[in-house]
């Protein structure tokens, strides 16, 4: 049997301000279609209801905070109110649409950023935060904001700015933070920044996923740090690498991503260990697809290849086109991955890469049962040699494609 204190509130977003109604006993059995103790089920939706209720004085609206949002006003102060208030509570800092024009904007631990993702590859629609400072040294600071979550904003930068910008910051520029950051970034759309999309200097914990880092100065994403899942995202045409890790990087899932016309590396890792990088798309960067230097117990697997090595005029001559750079490594495996050669997209430049692989001081490494069925132009691999104990390349297939 349903009673009287069954009766909820539930509360519905209206742009700036919170619009509330109660749900008589009659019209909640009416719309659950059910009656009797067929009713019970209704009652965990019931309850929901309440919950929300008693967590929306934790949603914080940008628009109750001074900012406007119209691409006119700077709105840094607005917003910067509400990420101070939710960062009392941990609580959300609300987007509705708009252009907000902002830098520098410091975030709190245990917040979340939050707007409905509207925005697509081309194109502007949504929450879009615009970068209106040359001087600033980011749009988003979340340096020390532990558990902070970023979902469904459009970041856009100044690609032409002097000083290096970056989208999203996170600076721990002496030593790690004394507790994970376990920071997500979701459903994001990071674009035309001076300097990197996101830069994650000693990062501990980190998810990045659905999103989109394109057409930045430096790297889509460069982190220091290690313990993350990057999936299910695109880097594109940035003027650096799409993603880079350098110095320390280990345990980290870079999985189901599509990483394209970057003008260095497709994927650049430096000095770290215990990668998996699986079932991912490497295309038409202007270096290597992946480019593994100093690595440790990593498994590249079931990864695509196609067009890499486009521009090597920007390479140093030891580098060459090549799909895939290996050196210096040691327990690495390379593994049941494709390479295709090709030109750009309407059969336009060169046809490239002139090498499948470019190995060198490889040790406990295995390269086998690849494939690269018309994957490169001259040679499958530029061997530089040097090679330690228990280096095995075998059961690799394919032939050149003709230019």
């Amino acid at each position: 049997m349903v009673t009287a204190a069954m009766v909820a509130c539930l509360v519905i977003p209206g742009g700036s301000k919170m619009a509330s109604m109660q749900i008589k006993k009659r019209d909640f059995l009416l719309g659950t279609g059910f009656v009797g103790m067929a009713g019970l089920a209704g009652i965990p939706s019931v309850i929901a209801a309440e919950q929300n209720v008693n967590r929306s004085s934790s949603v914080f609206n940008v628009f109750d905070f001074g900012a406007e949002g119209d691409g006119k006003t700077p709105d840094s102060e607005g917003i910067q109110k509400a990420l101070d208030a939710a960062g009392q509570v941990g609580g959300t800092v609300y987007f509705p649409a708009g252009r907000y024009l902002c830098h520098d904007l410091k975030v709190h631990p245990h917040t979340t950023l939050l707007a409905e993702p509207q925005w697509g590859y081309r194109g502007d629609a949504g929450a879009m935060l615009l970068l209106d400072s040359e001087e600033a040294d980011c749009l988003l600071n979340i340096t020390g904001a532990f558990g902070v979550h970023l979902r469904g904003l459009f970041l856009q930068g100044r690609r032409d700015a002097k000083k290096a910008i970056h989208g999203v910051f996170l600076n721990n520029a002496e030593k790690y933070s004394p507790q994970e950051d376990a920071i997500v970034i979701d459903d994001c759309k990071i674009e035309r920044f001076s300097g990197h999309g996101v830069h994650l200097l000693r990062i501990w914990l980190f998810i990045i996923r659905h999103s989109i880092m394109q057409g930045n100065k430096g790297c889509g994403v460069q982190i220091t740090g290690w313990d993350g899942f990057v999936t299910d995202n695109q880097f594109s045409g940035n003027g650096s690498h799409g993603f880079a890790c350098d110095s320390v990087g280990a345990t980290v899932m870079f999985t189901a991503n599509r990483v394209e016309w970057n003008h260095g590396y497709g994927l650049y890792l430096m000095a770290g260990d215990a990668w998996n990088v699986t079932g991912n798309c490497f295309d038409r960067n202007w270096g290597a697809g992946v480019c593994a230097l100093k690595m440790r117990t990593t498994t590249i697997t079931g990864n695509v290849f196609r067009r890499c090595g486009k521009d090597s005029r920007l390479l140093p001559e030891a580098e060459r086109s090549c799909q895939v750079r290996l050196e210096e490594c040691s327990g690495l495996t390379f593994v049941s991955n494709v390479c295709a050669a090709g030109r750009d997209d309407g059969g336009r430049g060169d046809c490239t890469p002139h090498f499948g692989f470019l190995v060198r001081k490889l040790s406990h490494c295995v390269i086998a049962s690849n494939s690269l069925f018309k994957g490169y132009l001259k040679e499958m691999t530029a061997d530089l040699g040097e090679h330690g104990p228990e280096y095995v390349f075998a059961n690799n297939v394919g032939c050149p494609m003709s230019s």
